[in-house]
């Protein structure tokens, strides 16, 4: 064979390569991500443009490697979940808390600072024995990193009285003991609240009422002193963060929680929480769920209410008339009117009197 033939050969070998590869590339060019808090335990993806074929099982990871290939989805534990088309909503869609293997794969997605890719893998539905089996056919591609859960379902804090500190980190890093065996510093402040409006609203809860408590939190911080406990591989502290604080039973407290992004590593996590004072009969001070009460107060005749029921109750009040009385100015009138029906009737008596003599 030719030199020329061979160039030849190898040329369009190169050009059909590209050419397979383009098509692959077309047919998956608009796939669009979403990423999204689902629950305290997953974030949600959804994909959109995603063509499939049948007889294939599809699956997507998040991560930040660029290098992912078809083994690191087979691999066990791995980060990857299963895919799902959505009838519905013509999108596909999977959760990052699927189970794997018997466990359940804590995957704390976003938890660390910088870009953040999604990749997609199928697999023949009647299974893959081994890695080669998974074939990627999109990624890596940039995802934007999802917006926090709400405030107050981000860092959840058990301070009860006469027990150690129970606590759950529930993104970003959740539950980090049991994902990845990575430790995480919790920094704390803990604050009183009196602002009777904004317990209502959190009591409520109303639209922007955490974020207000934030904001409050804040205004005190400056001082305040801040706190902190290491995480450890089980959740629980042998002792109770807030026992040397001064609790008081009927009082409200809270506690404004930051992870610690060690040097930049974490993305920021802050969070806050309001609970309700308690202090035992022995003199253990902790927090406990929070639940708003009234404030009582006292009556003219000495009877405590709250603001719920402050209404006058005037059944058993002898201050109060039991039958109706006359309107004001009633007595006048009736004395002018018996005055005038003495006059008339003089009048007409003198009248008649003159008529009988007249006849």
């Amino acid at each position: 064979m030719g030199i020329h033939k061979k160039i030849f050969l190898v040329l369009l070998f190169i050009l059909f390569t590209i050419g397979i590869a383009g098509y692959v590339s077309a047919a998956n060019e608009n796939i669009t991500y979403k990423a999204e808090y689902n629950d305290a335990t997953s974030y949600k993806l959804t994909i959109t443009g995603l063509e499939s074929e049948e007889g294939y099982n599809y699956y997507a990871m998040i991560c930040q490697e660029t290098d992912v290939t078809g083994s690191d989805f087979f691999t066990s534990g791995t980060k990857a979940f299963s895919i799902k088309y959505n009838l519905d909503t013509n999108t596909w869609e999977g959760d990052t808390s699927t189970a794997h293997d018997g466990i359940t794969k804590m995957y704390g997605a976003f938890e660390k600072a910088g870009q953040y890719y999604a990749y997609i893998a199928r697999a023949s539905e009647s299974g893959a024995s081994s890695g080669a089996g998974y074939e990627i056919i999109d990624g890596p591609t940039e995802i934007e990193t999802p917006d926090l859960p709400p405030l107050g379902e981000r860092i959840s804090i058990n301070a009860s009285a006469g027990s150690g500190t129970n606590y759950s980190i529930k993104v970003n890093a959740r539950n980090t003991m049991l994902y990845g065996r990575v430790q995480r510093t919790i920094n704390f402040y803990v604050g009183e609240v009196t602002d009777t409006d904004l317990l209502k609203k959190l009591s409520e809860e109303g639209e922007g009422a955490y974020d207000e408590l934030m904001a409050y939190a804040k205004q005190q911080v400056p001082n305040l002193e801040q706190d902190s406990f290491r995480d450890t591989t089980s959740g629980v502290l042998d002792y109770n963060i807030v026992a040397d604080y001064p609790i008081e039973d009927g009082k409200y407290y809270f506690i404004y929680s930051i992870l610690d992004n060690e040097n930049g590593t974490y993305n920021d996590v802050e969070d806050i929480e309001i609970y309700n004072g308690e202090v035992k009969s022995n003199g253990e001070a902790g927090l406990t769920t929070f639940k708003y009460v009234e404030p009582e107060i006292t009556t003219p005749d000495g009877n405590n209410t709250n603001t719920q029921n402050n209404q006058v109750n005037r059944n058993n009040d002898n201050t109060t008339a039991g039958k109706i009385l006359p309107k004001a100015g009633s007595s006048l009138m009736i004395i002018v009117g018996i005055v005038l029906f003495i006059i008339l009737a003089s009048v007409l008596c003198i009248k008649n009197k003159q008529y009988k003599d007249i006849k």
